[in-house]
């Protein structure tokens, strides 16, 4: 889809389109300005020909405005309208516009973060999930560039496409649907994730914490097979102190606790995540405070982190994108090996079984 679906200065249902914020394989987002309100808001909309071909994106775009609506946080942007317009034959979604970038472009230009600021934003996004938590609501796709970062220093989390939510979620009863991001998405999420629960997002948030402190994630392969296999595997993920030496060791148990990929012993939600977070001995700066940037623990200054939101982002080709059809790809290429195996065993133990006889026959004749 290359054809742009607004112009510039088109009315759309009583906003005034100002520009083209970003555009993607599946839709695109504009920044709008309300006519009568004067606030600007962002319209992601869903290109016509992925509504016809897919509709499971269909529901999805919808399941974000129905789960938004049972939520409302500081730390989590609001959707405010969600529809399908027949002139245009798109489906729309208004929501609120953040002024600011996301935060993989905040770790592609500026790298390895404070620890302070990368439990800051941890900590915002943790809030957002926790508030969730009543409802049973599980994001599913924790990712930099569903954290934005507000140009005055806020978190949001954005994209409830691929949510669940208890008693709303189509999603929930098709076993063994696969969906999200391979480098971040948990081993259970991996292999079904019409099953997880909020461990699955704790799981996904450390590895964004991983990566913000050490500038890079503990799978930094290029193909998703190659962290699927990994993922997969029984082996921990590195120590976050191989790549930031720097890390405090509580600091560096609460990121493996995060990842553990043992179920049982993993932090079991976000509201946990949070009570680990107090208890570890660094000073984090509360979002709604009244300074302008964080403050120093030992002499009390304060001074600002800078998002690196400006300037020349450092060179990245890999697509962070969600990869449904590569993750059920890899799986189904894995089942059939494991099939093959089995078949070859199983052939090897009646040929066994076959020889065994003969000689047995023979020595009796």
């Amino acid at each position: 889809m290359t054809d742009e679906i607004f112009q510039t200065g088109e009315n759309f249902r009583g906003y005034v389109i100002e520009k083209l914020l970003g555009k993607g394989g599946l839709g695109a987002v504009y920044l709008a300005r309300h006519e009568l309100m004067d606030q600007q808001f962002a319209i992601k909309i869903l290109y016509p020909n992925v509504a016809r071909e897919k509709p499971e994106y269909v529901r999805r775009f919808v399941r974000e405005a129905r789960i938004a609506a049972k939520i409302s946080h500081p730390n989590l942007v609001s959707v405010h309208n969600v529809g399908y317009d027949n002139i245009k034959d798109v489906y729309f979604l208004v929501m609120d516009y953040v002024d600011g970038s996301d935060l993989r472009t905040a770790i592609a230009m500026g790298g390895a973060m404070d620890p302070r600021e990368a439990l800051r934003i941890v900590s915002s996004v943790a809030k957002a999930l926790a508030a969730g938590e009543p409802y049973g609501i599980v994001h599913r796709d924790i990712k930099p560039e569903n954290i934005m970062l507000t140009q005055d220093g806020h978190v949001k989390l954005v994209d409830l496409g691929v949510a669940k939510a208890s008693g709303t979620d189509s999603l929930k009863t098709m076993a063994k649907t696969v969906f999200g991001t391979p480098n971040y998405i948990s081993p259970e999420q991996a292999q079904d994730s019409s099953q997880v629960d909020s461990r699955a997002d704790v799981y996904s948030l450390g590895i964004v914490l991983f990566e913000m402190l050490a500038g890079r994630r503990p799978y930094d392969c290029k193909r998703a097979s190659d962290v699927l296999q990994m993922l997969l595997s029984d082996e921990k993920i590195p120590d976050v102190r191989t790549f930031a030496p720097d890390v405090s060791p509580a600091l560096a148990s609460l990121v493996a606790r995060m990842c553990e990929k043992d179920l049982d012993k993993r932090i079991a939600s976000a509201s946990k995540v949070l009570d680990e977070i107090a208890m570890l001995d660094i000073v984090i700066e509360d979002e709604d405070s009244e300074d302008d940037g964080l403050r120093d623990a030992d002499t009390g200054r304060t001074f600002t982190y800078s998002y690196y939101l400006s300037g020349e982002a450092k060179p990245n080709n890999e697509p962070f994108v969600t990869k449904d059809e590569e993750i059920m790809s890899f799986l189904a290429d894995r089942d059939a090996k494991k099939r093959m195996r089995r078949i070859l065993k199983t052939a090897a133990l009646i040929a066994a079984i076959a020889l065994a006889i003969l000689a047995l026959a023979l020595l009796v004749f």
